[in-house]
């Protein structure tokens, strides 16, 4: 729970600064700020209301697919949405009708989608560790839609392909999520807070656009250089037009 409170936290002290909050405003006080700082101002006059229902809603709840980032967007969305409510009725300026905004919206997220329930009950990685090193489950799997010769082929393919990405480092296996995913964000250290933070070998790593263009530049030259006799070699020459 303190993981997922970091995260309201660190929204508090944003908006403070963000708003220039510094005490607690009255109804007026706050009707007269601007319009695109109401809620956040919201966030930080009814911040322990808010805490306060996050942890309520999260009650018997044994699912932590849900995150502080999550709960802290959500929270902001149905404030923004009684901005309007509240200017037009003066008497829902109470730390009651936060409450009672922030722990709907907060409850639907942390109960309701079963979806959500059913991927966190069901799925489980493919990868499992085992004498200090990690095997991925589909590489027990034997392709029967393959021939032997087909299957061997295979093997050679991507046992060669990444010992090209392994000798770039650890950068370079960055880079391929980028390419695969188009996202940026893919080039970025991983939030400590999130799920996947303690299974990510790539957690730490952090390449710059700029260093993922000089990796791929290479990753290029080095696929080229491949010999035509092997299998990936074979694979890359016929595709050379596109990697030029």
């Amino acid at each position: 729970m303190a993981t997922t409170l970091t995260a309201f936290h660190d929204a508090k002290l944003l908006y403070r600064q963000f708003t220039g909050y510094t005490t607690p405003l009255s109804f007026e006080e706050w009707a007269t700020k601007n319009p695109d700082h109401k809620a956040a101002i919201l966030f930080v006059q009814f911040y322990n209301q808010i805490v306060t229902a996050w942890m309520k809603a999260k009650e018997g709840n044994l699912y932590e697919f849900i995150e502080g980032e999550e709960g802290v967007s959500t929270v902001c969305q149905y404030l923004q949405k009684n901005v309007p409510i509240i200017e037009n009725n003066p008497k829902r300026f109470t730390p009651a009708y936060i409450y009672k905004v922030a722990y709907n919206c907060l409850y639907c997220i942390c109960h309701d989608r079963k979806c959500d329930r059913e991927r966190w009950e069901n799925e489980t990685s493919s990868i499992v560790s085992h004498d200090g090193e990690e095997l991925d489950l589909f590489d027990t799997i034997t392709d029967y839609s393959m021939c032997p010769d087909k299957q061997i082929e295979a093997r050679d393919f991507e046992r060669e392909f990444w010992q090209v990405v392994e000798d770039e480092g650890q950068p370079a296996e960055k880079v391929l999520r980028y390419l695969l995913s188009q996202d940026a964000a893919d080039l970025k250290k991983l939030n400590p807070r999130s799920k996947q933070y303690k299974t990510d070998p790539l957690r730490d790593i952090e390449v710059s656009l700029e260093e993922a263009q000089k990796i791929i530049a290479r990753l290029r030259e080095k696929f080229l250089d491949l010999s035509k006799d092997s299998s990936c070699g074979q694979y890359i020459l016929k595709f050379a037009s596109c990697l030029t």
